[in-house]
């Protein structure tokens, strides 16, 4: 257990991962179980297996290889603590979106600064990447890790209710998004009128009126 303390933020290291070693898959299954254990909505329902993890890890490797995929992991005293991933969208007009996912610490190292240390490293390598927008999505009872994206630049865009489900209980799923740039050519259309791929709102036609 790491003693939280004696220290306000820890020495800690983070890279991305290149290959999913056994060492690797350990420390990750050690922290997916962890926070599978306590009901985080990473998901999964019960904690997955290490051969689960290691399949896991082997798409995420195979994504990152592409470039427009990574997944964070970030080691306290030469142990993963905290974990995350950022993802772009298929080529084509959702290619300049990125996701931000399965961002978790371990329970035991939570107070630490590690998933802001993660966030920063997502955000980062996403921006490098060229993305101009990233998502991610929390549940709805996560205010802690609400408070955290908020203080990393996102904003609340929209709500799915009740699109967790967790045996009987029923959560909501908050979309969040941060705008990282814009082309300094580009257009902004929105939800108005008009444009590319837009279509008339029809009326319908009007009931006469008995006489």
């Amino acid at each position: 257990m790491l003693d939280t303390s004696a220290v306000s933020k820890p020495v800690s290291q983070l890279h991305f991962l290149d290959r999913a070693d056994d060492q690797t898959v350990h420390e990750v299954h050690r922290v997916v179980s962890a926070v599978v254990e306590l009901g985080g909505a990473v998901g999964w329902l019960s904690p997955p297996s290490r051969a689960d993890i290691q399949r896991w890890l082997g798409e995420w490797q195979t994504a990152t290889a592409t470039g427009r995929a990574g997944f964070a992991l970030c080691r306290v005293d030469g142990q993963v603590e905290a974990l995350g991933g950022w993802r772009a969208g298929p080529p084509g007009p959702m290619g300049h979106v990125v996701d931000l996912t399965k961002i978790m610490v371990h329970p035991r190292a939570r107070g630490l600064g590690l998933g802001r240390t993660v966030m920063d490293a997502l955000i980062g390598r996403a921006g490098g990447y060229g993305a101009e927008l990233l998502t991610l999505g929390v549940r709805g009872n996560n205010h802690g890790a609400q408070a955290l994206y908020e203080a990393c630049g996102f904003s609340v865009w929209g709500v799915l209710p009740n699109g967790v489900a967790v045996g009987d209980h029923r959560f909501d799923v908050i979309r969040m998004y941060r705008q990282l740039r814009l082309p300094a050519d580009a257009v902004i259309h929105g939800s108005s009128d008009g444009g590319i791929g837009g279509s008339a709102l029809r009326l319908a036609s009007a009931v006469p009126t008995a006489r």
